[in-house]
């Protein structure tokens, strides 16, 4: 029972990813995961720092700011400094990075439009198990992320 669980769940993932490669364009393609995510993030958030980039995917400053240092060096994000305040760094998106910025949130519109018409068919209960099942779980894999970390 738990391991066709666990292959559904594979399968889902797998699916996702190829769903994903079907429907984004190309020039997506070429980022990755966190890389996408931050620029949404700055793309989103005024004023853009290391510290709230690496609160919002949940990793160190150290890994935020090495995703920032990648995101400047293929010039998707500028850097800035305030007038009032020239210790701290801030990020904005360059024309580059607003057009991936742009995709991304294209595709995740199309995400939410198609899977919410699948969804619609189950009860507010089912929904409402489904909820707390996968709240349950997320906590779970980010726990195991953490023991993970932490070991290295």
């Amino acid at each position: 029972m738990y391991q066709e669980l666990l292959e559904l769940f594979s399968e889902h993932l797998e699916k996702q990813d190829q769903l994903s490669k079907l429907t984004e364009s190309q020039f997506l393609h070429q980022h990755g995961y966190s890389d996408v995510h931050s620029i949404d993030f700055i793309g989103r958030n005024k004023d853009a720092n290391v510290t709230k980039l690496a609160t919002y995917l949940k990793m160190t400053r150290g890994a935020a700011s090495k995703i920032v240092k990648r995101l400047q060096a293929q010039g998707l994000i500028d850097v800035y400094m305030k007038e009032d305040n020239k210790k701290e760094k801030y990020y904005r998106l360059t024309k580059v990075g607003k057009r991936i910025f742009k995709e991304h949130d294209k595709r995740h519109q199309l995400w939410i439009k198609r899977d919410s018409q699948f969804i619609k068919q189950y009860s507010a209960i089912e929904i409402q198990y489904i909820k707390e099942f996968m709240k349950d779980y997320n906590q779970y894999l980010e726990e195991q992320i953490q023991i993970i970390t932490k070991k290295d």
